[in-house]
C-alpha cells in the first residue's frame, strides 16, 4: 500500500471533535423533541372548566345586556 492509499483512508475515516459533538446535538434535539411531543400530549387531555359562580356571572352580563337592548 503505498503512502497516498493510507493517507486518503485514514482522512476518510477520521472523526473529530466537532463530528461528535454535532452527533451529540442532534441527539439532544431528538430528545428535546420527544418531550416536547410527550408535553403536547398531557397538555391535549386537559379539560378547563369555568367555576360555578363565573358562569353565574356570565349568564347574568348577557341577560343584564339582553334587557338593555330591548329598551
Amino acid at each position: 500500500m503505498s503512502n497516498f492509499t493510507l493517507s486518503v483512508l485514514s482522512t476518510l475515516c477520521l472523526v473529530t471533535k466537532n463530528d461528535i459533538k454535532q452527533q451529540e446535538e442532534l441527539s439532544l434535539t431528538r430528545e428535546e423533541q420527544a418531550n416536547f411531543e410527550d408535553t403536547k400530549t398531557a397538555l391535549n387531555t386537559l379539560r378547563f372548566s369555568p367555576r360555578t359562580t363565573t358562569l353565574q356571572q356570565i349568564f347574568e352580563y348577557a341577560t343584564s345586556q339582553e334587557k338593555g337592548e330591548e329598551k
